[in-house]
């Protein structure tokens, strides 16, 4: 089942609401390795991020406008699991719709992804240089992206071929969502926010990811002592891939409790 509006929504399998939220440069196939297992206990609403796969494009991109799209096309009170630039979207939907969140997870993901001062992150150059390869060659680009997220872990091979095959055959992603995607995930800044969260929250990070740093895991602790974290040991960017069947077993763990 699909639901047809200008955000493309999913649905699969039956039980309490799990709305998937991918990250930048891709769509909601990556979330296919665990799909079965957690479609056993939930009804998943695999949601294509405005301009990514099936979902049209925005005039206007903001964490508020996604937002408020995907709030559109997903029931009420569910339990939100969003990875890297998906889980800055989720995480701010908990933040200013908080009626709209029973529970929050939030997969190698930052409320800030660029370091600064005395908070640890990826190089503003770093963003800076994918948008300038959008611009000269996006192809070339979003593969050397794909391979940065695998990189540093021992299946880190594998996890790329596994990003490859998922990819194959899909819709790519619109230049100005792209673009408008890096501009978030380079100047958003959710950390003052974040402690302001009162529903239920997992972060899972990975123990070799080169875009969300080990620190952030205590960081992210410091801000919300609530807060449940868990560390990936053999995974980089993407533990969903790397660890699916952890993966999915810690989330069910939290989502039944």
């Amino acid at each position: 089942m699909s639901i047809e509006q200008s955000v493309h929504c999913e649905v699969v399998g039956q039980g309490p609401a799990l709305v998937l939220l991918h990250g930048w440069g891709v769509n909601r196939v990556v979330w296919q390795p665990v799909v079965e297992s957690l479609s056993s206990k939930h009804q998943l609403y695999l949601v294509d991020l405005p301009g990514f796969g099936d979902s049209e494009p925005l005039t206007e991109y903001t964490l508020q406008s996604i937002s408020e799209a995907i709030l559109q096309v997903v029931p009420k009170r569910a339990i939100w699991c969003g990875w890297s630039l998906g889980g800055l979207i989720a995480t701010y939907v908990a933040i200013n719709y908080p009626a709209q969140v029973n529970k929050l997870i939030q997969v190698a993901s930052s409320m800030k992804f660029v370091s600064e001062d005395d908070w640890s992150g990826v190089d503003a150059s770093v963003f800076d240089n994918f948008l300038a390869g959008l611009k000269s060659n996006p192809d070339k680009t979003l593969t050397r992206f794909i391979a940065l997220q695998a990189m540093g872990c021992a299946s880190s091979r594998k996890d790329s071929v596994t990003f490859k095959k998922l990819l194959t055959g899909s819709k790519k992603a619109e230049q100005q969502a792209l673009i408008e995607g890096l501009h978030l995930l380079a100047h958003s800044d959710l950390r003052s926010d974040f402690a302001s969260i009162t529903v239920p929250c997992l972060s899972l990070f990975g123990e070799f990811d080169s875009l969300v740093p080990l620190s952030t895991q205590k960081k992210t602790s410091e801000i919300l002592p609530s807060v449940q974290t868990q560390l990936f040991e053999n995974s980089s960017h993407a533990p969903f891939i790397s660890e699916n069947t952890l993966f999915c077993q810690r989330v069910l763990e939290f989502t039944s409790a």
